[in-house]
């Protein structure tokens, strides 16, 4: 049954997204890209020539060309314009696709699900995009316990497919995260708990080489491209199928609920999400907890999921000013309980961190937003939000034999993802908003390593493009494996030429920001400083 206490207030629909946002589409960092890529409509104009009739190259304004651009997320993500996208229909076109870019020297970008904040992401303003929705491919055995996915499904088509046959997997939880990104980032789930992120669920990969050859990597095949993939980015080649684990689920409990800020519902709140935090006996819950504010007014907000459908506590005594829950199957609880929380598209700004479990620390991190953010109260569709999101040990015991995995047992603790989220209507607040984020941000990484509590894991899928990805959650000897597979497979660089969006490993002894905006405009300022900004 699904419950609810109505609110007209448009804060409480957006305070719930960063709670479940769980990511997208990445790409591009840390090494010098070739930005003298092919001219944008002359590489349309070989696609157009040298692929099938089958395969769709889409001009600007054509229908399928303005389909794409819709889905994006970001508003900034938006205001990019390739000169076509390129729509293949199985592994076999991406890698014609792949050799005739590789061939022209065409610069292109990914996009499976469109999901990630900042701009540039999965998008790019001339060149091409090579559009992964016709990869939509969603094969379940219920007899091996295993689901095949393309790259292109969203996740509420993929637990939908499921629901018949009463198994689920690790995925998002928003249903309009597509597949691709979510999977290369990482990816969070209700599950995470016992599971580790979706991505330590993946047991075989399907992947266009820089060379077009098409291949699979696995613990048995290709087995240190299958290690690196687990925080793969854009660095190592283009996935076209994700093989994953199913379990058996035929419903499950999920509640969104927000709360008035009071002494109590904050101290009885974080008190909750501490325990559940330290929980070592848990293995079927999960909880998350996020303060909000729009137009000036906080709430404090939770969601919670129990993977056997049984409805949990509230976290309070106080009551909640929106609350809904339903018992349904992992399909229907997303879709009906948590999909109206996010909007379908948002001019955001994003920073994220990690560290140990302090109610005192999430407390005075609240305080800080509040100082640096409520002077800016006017600015046109203001909301923040600060989300906190568990990492149990055995959370992080399931991420053994990935990149991560030896940053994020340093801390030797339970850990907690921080995300600070803004959004705004806008577009000439963007660098006070940025500033304002980025202030709260740099402030709480600062003050959580004065106190002990900061781990360096960064999460790739809630990251902006400044923040460090490979330099600070892989340890140096692993960030050297990545490199070493980097060279195997992709030995002339092609996608750290060619591919645009997401992160890439950087070379050894940089240590700068690791997407292609970041880069280039790191080259630029070291050109200019020596007088060569004219050779860029």
């Amino acid at each position: 049954m699904l419950l609810s206490v109505p609110s007209s207030s448009a804060m409480v629909s957006r305070t719930l997204l960063f709670l479940l946002a769980s990511s997208l589409y990445l790409g591009v960092l840390g090494q010098e890209p070739d930005t003298k890529g092919a001219d944008g409509s002359a590489c349309c104009n070989a696609l157009r020539a040298e692929l099938p009739p089958s395969v769709g190259v889409f001009a600007r304004g054509t229908p399928e060309y303005d389909s794409r651009h819709q889905t994006y997320y970001s508003l900034q993500q938006q205001e990019l314009f390739p000169n076509c996208t390129v729509k293949p229909n199985s592994a076999q076109d991406v890698s014609l696709v792949l050799k005739i870019a590789k061939a022209h020297q065409c610069v292109f970008a990914v996009a499976s699900g469109g999901h990630m904040s900042w701009k540039g992401s999965s998008n790019i303003d001339g060149g091409f995009v090579i559009d992964m929705r016709a990869l939509n491919q969603i094969d379940i055995s219920v007899k091996d316990q295993t689901v095949k996915l393309g790259p292109g499904s969203q996740w509420t088509t993929v637990y939908a497919a499921m629901a018949p046959f009463n198994v689920t997997t690790t995925g998002a939880r928003i249903n309009s995260v597509g597949v691709g990104g979510f999977l290369l980032g990482g990816g969070i789930a209700f599950a995470s708990v016992t599971k580790g992120f979706a991505a330590d669920n993946v047991f075989n990969y399907e992947i266009v080489l820089a060379d077009g050859s098409i291949t699979t990597a696995s613990k048995t095949k290709n087995a240190d491209l299958f290690w690196a993939l687990k925080l793969g980015s854009t660095n190592y080649g283009i996935v076209t199928r994700y093989d994953m684990t199913t379990s058996p689920s035929a419903v499950i409990w999920g509640a969104v609920s927000a709360y008035p800020i009071t002494n109590q519902s904050v101290s009885e709140l974080l008190s909750d999400f501490q325990t559940y935090g330290h929980d070592t006996k848990n293995t079927k819950n999960f909880k998350s907890v996020a303060f909000a504010q729009s137009g000036g007014v906080g709430s404090l907000s939770t969601v919670q999921a129990n993977l056997d459908g049984i409805p949990q506590p509230p976290g309070t005594s106080v009551a909640p000013s929106v609350h809904a829950e339903l018992v349904g199957t992992t399909h229907d609880v997303i879709d009906q309980v948590i999909a109206g929380a996010l909007a379908a598209t948002a001019r955001a700004h994003w920073f994220t961190f990690t560290t140990k479990i302090d109610q005192q620390f999430f407390k005075d991190l609240y305080a800080q937003a509040n100082q640096i953010f409520t002077p800016l109260n006017n600015r046109a569709g203001l909301s923040w939000f600060i989300s906190f999101q568990a990492l149990q040990k055995s959370y992080i015991a399931k991420t053994a034999g990935t990149p991560i995995f030896n940053t994020l047992n340093q801390s030797n603790d339970d850990l907690v993802i921080n995300l600070i989220l803004v959004t705004w209507t806008d577009p000439a607040d963007e660098l006070v908003m940025r500033k304002a984020t980025d202030s709260l941000g740099t402030w709480s990484e600062t003050e959580a390593r004065k106190r002990g509590l900061l781990n360096d894991f960064v999460y790739l899928n809630y990251a902006n493009e400044e923040q460090h990805i490979y330099d600070r959650s892989v340890t140096p000897d692993d960030l050297d494996k990545m490199r070493a597979v980097q060279k195997k497979y992709d030995p002339s660089g092609t996608f750290v030429n060619l591919w645009r969006g997401g992160y890439k490993v950087p070379k050894a002894g940089y240590h700068g920001a690791e997407t292609t905006t970041g880069v280039e405009e790191e080259n630029q300022r070291l050109a200019t400083r020596h007088g060569k900004s004219d050779e860029l």
